[in-house]
């Protein structure tokens, strides 16, 4: 064997024993085991909460340090500055029919659920400028726009660009277990971009450009692998808000929670670890058996710890990429749009998307917003709060004529200038499947880690759910 095949061998072992750490899991599935611990918990989002509620059933003495003053993380539902209780997602924002897990939390709480998208009603289609009103369910009239396609594009339509392209590695990554992240099976896809594939089967640059949403360095297999949680039967909303899920879980292990306090130092010893924190701004320490890290890289990097990381940990700290994302929306006096059978949504030539998340309210307040990726979401949070509305509302009156004299109220939001994510969720770049996913979740000493970005389900709630659920049986089996 020569160095290549020993390194790929390695490499694969690797892959397969990730996929095998996580394993199905599911609430209630720890067993006690040896004494009660002290386990710290740093982050209260999704993924601590989840952890904090297994371990504490288990008998173990749990606190959770959570910098922000709220329970959540990226789970979080804005509802300030709208008016008669409209309220829209700054962070996650649907609930895949096949994400078991985080039904099944949603179920335990009684939650009622709404599904995402209407199910009727007309959308609007926007594209170089040429605006289409398009019955629910239908493609766009090509013929009325300038679209650089191929023939065959042209045939299919935009609607039949991801069968095209792309359902024929989605049908094959379905074949494999759900939590077999990231597929050593198929870590070749994990070796290329998006838009190098997409270029290589002939796609145009439009097409490239409608399929990818602003994703064309995004590694294919990564890209791939998360289509599978929006092809689904079924995305479905809490009723409310999506934040109802982690506030649900926090009340149940509300005692053990420590908001406000932002955690400075990790030092590891032989038997213990030392976690400094700022609380309210005063400096403090705790000492605690084990500890559950579910910080994103993205800021974990930047905190002191003794002793340093191991090197894959450190490789992986430094060169994970947390997917930028900014938010605008605007709160309008009615939802004009709906008098002639608009749904509020649309699909414009911009990496976003336009979401309208009133349509199935209450009331007669309407909000529309925009989601916006990559290096878009990356211009607009340089941008000031007014000229992020501004060019909002520009786009908006474009897709609903008249938007501008409704607007009431506005608001943004990015996950990249947020201090305690820097990054909205993980997103493996070419080559990172075998090089760093697979070290992200792998325990350094008596520190665990979990977090969307350390499971099988990146940028979900059910991702979130699964390590936090992942993290807590490896530390009661430790």
């Amino acid at each position: 064997m020569n160095r290549r095949e020993f390194l790929q061998l390695a490499t694969m072992a690797a892959l397969v024993a990730y996929a095998e750490r996580s394993s199905a899991l599911q609430m209630g599935g720890l067993k006690g085991r040896g004494p009660s611990r002290k386990v710290v918990i740093l982050g209260a989002g999704l993924a601590g909460l989840a952890a904090a509620d297994e371990l504490i059933k288990a008998g173990h003495d749990v606190t959770v340090l959570e910098a922000r003053s709220r329970p959540g993380g990226r789970v979080y539902t804005l509802r300030q500055p709208f008016t008669d209780g409209a309220y829209a997602e700054a962070g996650a924002g649907r609930i895949p029919s096949t994400h078991k897990l985080t039904l099944d939390y949603v179920k335990r709480f009684n939650l009622k659920l709404d599904t995402f998208w209407p199910e009727s009603g007309s959308n609007v289609f926007l594209w170089r400028g040429k605006r289409q009103v398009v019955p629910f369910g239908k493609d766009p009239d090509i013929s009325r726009l300038d679209v650089k396609f191929t023939p065959e594009e042209r045939r299919l339509g935009f609607g039949g660009l991801e069968d095209h392209y792309l359902k024929p590695l989605q049908d094959k990554l379905r074949t494999l277990p759900d939590d077999g992240w990231p597929m050593p099976q198929m870590a070749e896809l994990g070796d290329i971009s998006l838009g190098e594939y997409l270029h290589k089967q002939g796609a145009s640059a439009d097409a490239v450009q409608a399929l990818s949403l602003g994703f064309e360095k995004d590694s294919l297999l990564d890209f791939v692998h998360d289509s599978l949680s929006h092809v689904v039967p079924k995305l479905w909303k809490i009723r409310g808000g999506n934040d109802q899920l982690p506030y649900a879980l926090a009340k149940v292990v509300e005692r053990r929670i420590k908001y406000n306090a932002e955690v400075t130092r990790l030092e590891q010893k032989d038997a213990s670890v030392t976690i400094g924190f700022r609380e309210n701004k005063k400096a403090q320490t705790i000492q605690a058996d084990r500890v559950i890290c579910t910080l994103p890289f993205t800021v974990l990097r930047s905190i002191a710890v003794e002793p340093a990381w191991g090197q894959e940990k450190d490789n992986a700290m430094r060169d994970i990429y947390m997917g930028p994302v900014a938010r605008v929306f605007a709160q309008t006096k009615t939802r004009f749009w709906e008098r002639d059978g608009r749904n509020g949504f649309a699909t414009v030539d911009q990496p976003m998307e336009i979401w309208a998340p009133t349509f199935n309210e209450g009331g007669t307040k309407g909000i529309v917003m925009s989601y916006i990726y990559e290096d878009l979401a990356v211009k607009y949070s340089g941008m000031s709060e007014s000229k992020q509305v501004e060019t909002s509302l520009d786009l908006f009156e474009q897709i609903h004529p008249g938007f501008k004299k409704e607007v009431e109220k506005t608001a943004t939001w990015s996950w990249l200038n947020d201090p305690y994510a820097r990054g909205a969720y993980l997103v493996a770049l070419p080559g990172q499947c075998r090089t760093l996913v697979p070290h992200l979740a792998t325990p350094e000493g008596r520190i665990h880690f979990a977090g969307e970005h350390t499971s099988p389900w990146p940028g979900w709630m059910q991702g979130a759910l699964h390590s936090g659920l992942r993290a807590a049986k490896e530390m009661n089996e430790s």
